[in-house]
């Protein structure tokens, strides 16, 4: 395409952030507003620009480049493409700056008669949405920017003497001036507020009589689209009048109104306002405004909202569920509001039958014949992402918006506890068909951020039996299902020689039988046993029991052991660690530190476990299996030892030092199989090896979970955790 020629010179160039130029200059022919911008004839990004003539005739612009790592560029062609496809070319940048104040003493200098135009173009560029926001340490040069030509191009017009926030982040802003313009805000140019950052909010406004005013001054009430910044933190307030930017300075005594009382106040302030147009703005921006009371009940309109449960983690976003009644299709928009984030709700919320709320409604006047029998998809399940940055503590609504007036409906949230993430869990249909998009967004994310923030769980030692000077080995014995019964663990730990220099910690993690620790005591006491009992009341599975375990573990070896495995001869302890001192054996490097299992059998004697290994599939897709599961034990009987990917943590022997450093660095997942794949993972990791051993072998008792679980809530954990082991290794656990 030919290029257009054209006359122009860049008086300053300035960038704003790793993306972002602005260009300052004077050209001899008209930019386009909104257009493609070409680097070296490729198209890379958006141009927005804003021009001007000046009372000596010349056309100046200001323009805003958007280019993905621009800062790292050295373009020798600009090109922007106008109107009609054709491409205009700029001259080549030779000085690009970083300081904003460069380019407003450029503007102050050269036209210092058209600032006001060059604040007007300014805000429209910084405030679009194709000139997104820059990291926060970039976002201070926007400030400065915008913050120079504010203070360059605006004069003094009044004070602002009361300011109060709205539970939305809104602000309200009662003082005087000579020009603050009235209206509503979508015919109003934007004000700026100058705080820590600087930045455009619309407005509704409306004047009001003061005897204390001159003749051209009236009082003003207006409401600026939240979120504003802290009304104590607020320098400055500059607005557009019909003469050029103009500001409301901070009355030195200005009063700050305490939380909840903005919206009393300005709607007191209603009957005073002047002007029937400005008036009804004032009363709509006050009317979407929402102060704490609960309002869908009050539609005239067949429109009824209900919630089941509201769960937040913070920095992750909120989960809802709950119904709404809507046969006439009245609501336009559900969105969540609270601490600065508004999110729109029914845009991919999930729908679901709730006939009970089909039934309830079903003899109210206000639905009478509008409720079609078969019709009953009123319950919904809804997610919101959240920003960083939104307090723990904030307060959150739901907004109905209908044709003639918004609704509001508090919503409590519930804190991110086990019991709320297990309801929010169950709540889910597994079978929806964006299921999958529901967790890699939302659950996913929500679940990790809640399990990153869980304490670690506590632990009590209660030392038992014998006491031991420098134990061989600390067997850590993890109990979280209710069981009594460890007495024949500890009974055929007595009777093998190898456990006699041994520690052993049994660990009492969540739901522990309250006779555990007597039986524990008697069976230590009579076997002559070192034992010691770890009180973990809090931890909910046995790896979160043998995490808790750990600091009290004496032995440089740590053999984890699961209640489940019984040996069915001696000496299979020392055939382990035989395996660890013969590392290069099986191929790994001299002194690795190494994870060993042995093989472990169901009561039948078949395989249950013989190693796992990872299996590459078609497009390099990585799924690790268990090899040989379900087969005859004969089918070991020529194996050798050797090297697998994971080892089992139901009975894998490996130095203290390396499963601490493993399990630092912990797994969320809500299932044990990818916790125990997860932690041989990160044993490797951390410098590991895993190893199997054919010819020693255990069995491994098939129980029946002790708590009954929702085949629903099973499902879903599995999808999640299917998704947290993608996400943190890239790969899949097969079936």
């Amino acid at each position: 395409m030919k290029d257009r020629s054209t006359k122009a010179d860049i008086t300053a160039a300035v960038l704003l952030d790793e993306d972002t130029l602005m260009l300052f200059g004077a050209i001899d022919q008209p930019l386009p507003a909104d257009s493609v911008v070409m680097l070296d004839g490729m198209i890379d990004g958006r141009f927005r620009g804003g021009c001007w003539t000046d009372g000596a005739g010349e056309r100046w612009f200001l323009g805003a480049i958007r280019v993905a790592g621009l800062a790292h560029m050295r373009p020798s062609r600009i090109e922007i493409e106008d109107a009609q496809g054709k491409h205009l070319l700029l001259p080549r940048l030779s000085n690009v700056r970083t300081n904003p104040a460069h380019l407003v003493a450029a503007l102050r200098e050269v036209q210092p008669q058209s600032l006001d135009v060059a604040l007007d173009v300014a805000v429209t560029l910084l405030s679009g949405p194709a000139m997104g926001e820059g990291e926060a340490g970039e976002g201070h040069r926007r400030t400065r920017l915008l913050s120079g030509l504010a203070h360059e191009a605006s004069r003094p017009d009044g004070f602002a003497e009361v300011l109060g926030h709205f539970r939305d982040g809104a602000l309200m802003v009662q003082g005087w001036s000579h020009g603050f313009p009235a209206g509503a805000s979508h015919i109003l140019p934007p004000v700026l507020v100058e705080a820590d950052e600087v930045r455009p909010h619309a407005i509704a406004a409306a004047p009001f009589h003061r005897p204390d005013l001159p003749d051209d001054a009236a009082g003003l009430l207006t409401v600026l689209e939240g979120p504003v910044a802290a009304p104590d933190t607020i320098r400055r307030i500059h607005f557009r009048a019909a003469d050029g930017w103009r500001h409301l300075a901070i009355f030195e005594h200005r009063q700050l109104l305490a939380d909840g009382v903005a919206s009393a106040h300005a709607r007191d302030m209603l009957g005073q306002l002047q002007g029937d147009a400005a008036r009804r703005g004032v009363a709509a921006a006050l009317a979407a405004r929402y102060n704490g009371v609960e309002t869908v009940s009050q539609i005239q309109a067949p429109v009824r909202m209900g919630l089941d449960m509201a769960v937040r983690v913070p920095g992750a976003g909120l989960f809802v569920c709950g119904w709404l009644l809507d046969p006439t299709q009245a609501v336009r928009a559900v969105t969540v509001k609270g601490g600065g984030m508004t999110a729109r709700l029914d845009a991919d919320w999930s729908r679901l039958a709730r006939k009970d709320v089909s039934d309830a409604f079903a003899h109210d006047l206000l639905f009478a014949g509008r409720l079609l029998p078969g019709n009953d998809g009123h319950g919904f399940t809804a997610f919101a992402r959240e920003s960083a940055g939104i307090a723990a503590d904030a307060e959150f609504h739901l907004e109905l918006t209908l044709a003639d007036g918004i609704a509001f409906l508090p919503l409590p949230c519930q804190p991110p506890t086990d019991d709320s993430l297990r309801r929010m869990l169950g709540a889910v249909n597994p079978d929806s068909p964006a299921i999958d998009g529901v967790v890699s967004t939302h659950l996913g994310p929500m679940l990790r951020t809640a399990a990153s923030a869980k304490a670690a769980p506590s632990s009590v030692l209660h030392p038992m039996g014998r006491t031991l000077k420098t134990p061989r080995v600390s067997v850590i014995l993890p109990v979280c299902d209710g069981r009594e019964d460890v007495d024949l663990n500890l009974a055929r730990m007595a009777n093998d020689p190898d456990f006699a220099e041994a520690e052993i910690l049994v660990v009492a993690g969540a739901a522990t039988h309250e006779r555990l620790a007597g039986m524990v005591r008697q069976a230590a006491g009579f076997y002559r046993l070192a034992v010691g009992f770890v009180a973990a009341p809090t931890a909910a599975d046995p790896f979160e029991a043998m995490a808790a375990s750990l600091p009290h573990a004496r032995a440089d070896r740590a053999l984890l052991l699961s209640p489940s495995v019984l040996p069915t001869e001696h000496g299979w302890l020392s055939a382990l660690e035989r395996a660890t001192r013969k590392p290069n054996a099986v191929g790994s490097a001299a002194l690795a530190p190494v994870m060993v299992s042995p093989t472990l059998l169901y009561e039948d004697h078949s395989v249950r476990f013989a190693g796992i290994v990872a299996v590459e599939g078609p497009g390099g897709a990585v799924t690790y299996e268990r090899r040989f599961a379900g087969y005859p034990r004969d089918w070991l009987k020529d194996q050798e030892a050797s090297a697998v990917d994971a080892a089992s943590a139901d009975c894998a022997l490996l130095p203290r030092e390396l499963l601490m450093r493993a399990m630092a660095d912990g797994g969320r997942y809500l299932g044990l199989e990818p916790k125990g794949l997860d932690l041989c993972l990160r044993v490797r990791a951390a410098g590991g090896s895993c190893l199997w051993l054919p010819k020693v072998r255990l069995v491994a008792v098939d129980e029946q979970s002790r708590n009954a679980r929702d085949p629903r809530l099973e499902r879903m954990s599995a999808l999640v955790d299917d998704w947290s082991f993608a996400e943190r290794w890239k790969a899949s656990i097969a079936a």
